[in-house]
């Protein structure tokens, strides 16, 4: 089992027009394994993590999750299968408390009384258990942040797919996240597509670098992260101020 792949694209691509935002992509990841998608904009990582949700289809390759075709299928399906996702702006019932936000996720997987309890469990998990009562479209974009992460959780994920989760955080509320990302791996599998640089060397273990909508490098952080042209080109002189 530890060379089973959870999820595996071949040849993806993905045109639009006479654009390729995705070029002949093959990508896998292990069951079980942490894995950060970077590049910077326009690299096209955003754009395979819309196909791999099924927010587009691909003009040609194939997706296979637990070994079964899964492109071209619409994202609830996709979700029902299993694969957990929150994209880049938090989608949420503003009317709705936190509570009911997350109850209405966990229904999917439990019933009434049972998803009441589990929303709890995952508003807690997340660190956001005291805004339980609290209107959603009252909240911070930090606060509506981790809320929908524990609307994902609360689905019971195998793979868990997150874009760019720590865009709009507070330090408090992003290291809270990378403890959180951290701990969900250890249960399931997770593909983060992230540009925050701090937040990618707490949590990133294995990274996939896009550049002109293929892969670049697959390597360890530590290797990425000291990779010359990595840093001169897609990471930016920050890297190191990071």
């Amino acid at each position: 089992m530890d060379d089973f792949k959870i999820i595996r694209t071949e040849g993806l691509t993905m045109r639009f027009g006479g654009v390729t935002a995705v070029d002949n992509v093959d990508f896998a990841v292990d069951d079980g394994e942490l894995r950060c998608l970077l590049g910077p904009n326009g690299a096209g990582k955003s754009t395979f993590f819309k196909c791999l949700t099924g927010q587009l289809t691909p003009t040609q390759g194939t997706i296979e999750f637990k070994g079964a075709r899964i492109e071209g299928m619409n994202t609830h399906d996709i979700v029902n299968l299993g694969i957990g996702i929150k994209t880049q702006v938090p989608n949420l019932f503003n009317g709705l408390t936190a509570y009911e936000n997350v109850r209405i996720s966990a229904r999917r997987k439990h019933l009434k009384q049972i998803a009441g309890e589990k929303a709890m469990e995952m508003l807690e998990r997340c660190g956001v258990a005291g805004l339980a009562r609290r209107e959603v479209g009252l909240l911070s974009h930090g606060q509506r942040q981790l809320v929908e992460l524990a609307m994902v959780l609360a689905g019971e994920p195998t793979l868990v797919l997150l874009d760019e989760p720590a865009a709009g955080m507070t330090g408090e509320e992003r290291d809270r996240l990378a403890g959180l990302v951290t701990e969900i791996a250890r249960s399931a599998s997770v593909i983060v597509v992230e540009h925050d640089m701090q937040f990618i060397r707490q949590i990133a273990r294995q990274v996939t670098v896009f550049h002109r909508g293929a892969i670049f490098i697959e390597a360890p952080v530590a290797e990425i992260m000291s990779n010359p042209a990595v840093q001169e080109i897609y990471l930016g002189k920050s890297a190191d101020a990071a």
